[in-house]
């Protein structure tokens, strides 16, 4: 699945598509003078790019190099070079063209573009992968991005439901690729008893800067996850708004974050400029600002409370649940349940995933 980048109500600029959409929906070699057009774009789009100074460097290089652009007929060749070529000079994983999307992430997107959003939203769980009670009473939630759309709120709402009752929880955002930002706070909503503000967008547009605060919501869908231990688990395919969250937990210390350092992106806007001939590019013109550091974790990711070696973090978060965790109620049966997990819980995982022995 394509990586879904944050959307924090941030201002992107769409650009006049060079061609119709016709003409897009058929394309697949360019001229020299499409590729010109798609060039051009790109580079009046890195106008409103967050970093004026890097901005400017990014276009004298892609002006520089038009030559061997021209020789790229190969549509997603020229897009792999051109985000090659951002990057190199960015050192900005958000920086990116993309040829042919299934899911592109536009301002303004068509009826029909909406429709086949919501259809892909919905048979993703929207960004939801599973929501269950793991052996010895911990809360496990796995998010593979945050949905923008309408419903997903109703399917976080369930996922706090299935997991209310648990005595510790357990996020994975391991492989989680960002997407609405909206969608994370709501997320972290459900971990505070009163509105917090979040790390926050700071754009810059026509030379002003403007502050767009973010904060949890006052009143949540399902029941809050409060006064219990939390960990998040994270690594380098964490992205954009799923670090957002990692970041915002992990200063506010509410939950401990445990694996490998996340993909460092913390540049954001809300959709994706058309470049013409089905290109888009993300050119993002905000970054978002901790209230608390005063600063990000852009390029040096969030870096974890706990490191862990690849494919350990899940074990490792569950073994410390299972040992901090304060019951809610005194139960014999929810005791042993405990018991035999801790006493070896890699095979407590194992069944959850196997299903339970024949006795």
């Amino acid at each position: 699945m394509r990586k879904l980048w944050i959307v924090i109500s941030l201002l992107v600029v769409l650009l006049e598509p060079a061609a119709s959409a016709g003409q897009q929906d058929t394309v697949t070699s360019l001229t020299p003078v499409q590729v010109d057009g798609v060039v051009d774009h790109l580079i009046a789009g890195l106008s409103d790019y967050v970093f004026p100074d890097v901005a400017q460097r990014i276009q004298s290089e892609l002006r520089a190099h038009r030559s061997e652009y021209r020789a790229i007929g190969e549509p997603s060749a020229l897009a792999a070079r051109l985000t090659a070529d951002m990057r190199a000079d960015g050192h900005d994983k958000h920086l990116a063209v993309n040829f042919g999307e299934e899911l592109g992430v536009r301002k303004n997107p068509t009826p029909e573009e909406r429709e086949k959003a919501h259809a892909y939203d919905a048979a993703n769980g929207y960004g939801v992968r599973s929501a269950r009670r793991l052996p010895g009473n911990i809360g496990y939630i796995d998010l593979a991005y945050f949905s923008p759309d309408p419903e997903a709120g109703t399917q976080l709402a369930a996922a706090m439901q299935t997991i209310g009752g648990t005595d510790a929880l357990i996020i994975d955002l391991r492989r989680n690729g960002g997407g609405s930002g909206e969608a994370a706070g709501a997320l972290l909503s459900y971990l505070f008893e009163e509105p917090v503000e979040l790390p926050s967008p700071v754009e810059k547009k026509g030379g002003e800067t403007t502050v767009r605060q973010h904060w949890t919501m006052a009143f949540v869908a399902g029941p809050r996850f409060l006064a219990r231990p939390v960990y998040v688990l994270t690594g380098i395919h964490t992205h954009s708004a799923a670090e957002l969250c990692a970041y915002a937990l992990k200063t506010m210390h509410r939950a401990t974050i445990v694996g490998e350092h996340t993909s460092g992106e913390a540049t954001s806007g809300t959709g994706e400029i058309d470049l013409g001939y089905n290109f888009t590019a993300f050119i993002a013109n905000g970054q978002v600002i901790s209230p608390i550091t005063h600063t990000n974790w852009l390029s040096t990711g969030v870096q974890p409370d706990i490191v862990t070696e690849p494919g350990e973090e899940l074990l490792s978060a569950y073994k410390t649940a299972l040992g901090s965790a304060t019951p809610a109620i005194a139960s014999g049966d929810l005791a042993k349940d405990r018991q035999t997990a801790l006493a070896d819980p890699q095979a407590a995982l194992m069944e959850e995933i196997a299903g339970f022995a024949k006795e």
